[in-house]
């Protein structure tokens, strides 16, 4: 069991030092009338998983290489993005439109215009072979009312801009639909957070979690660590929960450029505090504390995805219920996972100092990578 313990902890320099930002396109829809604008930004470095976007290969793609690459971008686009109303397909031709810059880089941007009085769906599949967590973040108004929603190319049915009532009437997706698009994507992005999981991690360490009764006859067992780890999730809620919803309403705003290495940090110190322990400093307050840093790392995909107004605060609300079903799941396993050991003598020695020693390098080499690479 020793031995397995190392190698996972081993393992985990083979992870790579993945921001918040996952693989993201955006996608503005306006209906007004019987015309239909479109405009999609998708990330330069998504589209070289799949084109020759950086044509030399050194690293760096120039404007030159995108104007060489435009051709087969909006080819690419036109086959994997179209649009359906209710009778029937859409003519929609994609045209270049110019480059964004986003938290995570460059976007290639752009645009489509359509006649297309009754707009119902969009079949999406870009980089449906490429990249499986690949999300589509739609926004816009259809109808005259707001969409927001998000969507994945591996879903086989057509992504729904409009219900259906009884009567057969046509109205966008509402409340209801934001909630649930943005609780699936809260969710998504913890999971695939390797730096939160990794922070996670380090603060349920030393809590020897253990599930039923000890052997033997006997009282149950200590119930301390599972109040300190109640205590410890509760604080990193309230801590993310808050610049979260501050940065998504735009009232403050962090630079990821000191955020994702900070972020980093804080595995690196709460992983170094759990081999030598300064009481001042409980897993509690670093999860409050360094909460309020990881919060700004969550709020990127809120930010850039220009929520309409008037829904902004239900995705809010759906992507944070996302994003503690995730911890609450990761930390789940976690528990399960040390049932395996945390009775063994060594639990200590190996997984707490072992485990900590580990993830202290791998924060140290995020950091190095984020700040210089």
């Amino acid at each position: 069991m020793k031995h397995l313990i190392a190698f996972l902890c081993s393992a985990l320099f083979a992870i790579p030092a993945l921001a918040h930002k996952g693989s993201d396109a955006y996608l503005d829809v306006k209906q007004t009338a019987d015309q239909v604008t479109l405009q999609l930004a998708v990330a330069i470095k998504d589209l070289d998983v799949a084109l020759p976007v950086d044509a030399n290969a050194d690293g760096l793609v120039t404007f030159g290489e995108i104007q060489d690459a435009t051709p087969a971008v909006e080819a690419l686009i036109q086959s994997n993005a179209s649009i359906q109303s209710a009778s029937g397909s859409c003519p929609l031709q994609w045209r270049y439109a110019g480059l964004e810059r986003y938290s995570d880089g460059a976007y290639i941007k752009l645009s489509g215009t359509a006649n297309c009085a009754a707009l119902e769906s969009i079949r999406y599949t870009l980089f449906k072979t490429e990249d499986e967590n690949h999300r589509l973040l739609v926004s816009g108004n259809v109808n005259g009312r707001d969409l927001l929603m998000t969507a994945s190319p591996q879903q086989s049915a057509p992504i729904m801009l409009v219900t259906r009532n009884a009567a057969s009437q046509a109205a966008p997706t509402g409340v209801g639909q934001t909630v649930l698009s943005y609780f699936g994507l809260g969710m998504h992005h913890l999971l695939e957070g390797y730096d939160h999981l990794a922070f996670l991690l380090a603060l349920v360490l030393p809590l020897q979690l253990v599930l039923g009764r000890k052997s033997g006859p006997g009282p149950l067992t200590d119930t301390r660590p599972w109040w300190a780890l109640l205590c410890t999730v509760t604080a990193f809620t309230v801590g993310h929960s808050i610049t979260l919803a501050l940065a998504s309403l735009g009232i403050t705003s962090a630079s990821p450029e000191w955020v994702e290495p900070v972020i980093a940090a804080s595995i690196g110190v709460t992983a170094l505090l759990n081999v030598f322990p300064v009481k001042v400093f409980s897993p509690w307050r670093l999860a409050l504390g360094f909460g309020l840093i990881h919060g700004y790392g969550f709020a990127g995909l809120l930010t850039e995805a220009a929520a309409p107004s008037a829904l902004l605060g239900w995705a809010l609300f759906g992507f944070n219920l996302g994003v503690e079903a995730g911890q609450l799941l990761a930390v789940l396993l976690w528990v399960a996972v040390s049932q395996l050991f945390v009775r063994q003598a060594w639990y200590g020695s190996v997984v707490v100092r072992g485990g900590s020693i580990a993830l202290f390098a791998l924060a140290a080499y995020w950091v190095w990578e984020r700040v210089f690479a």
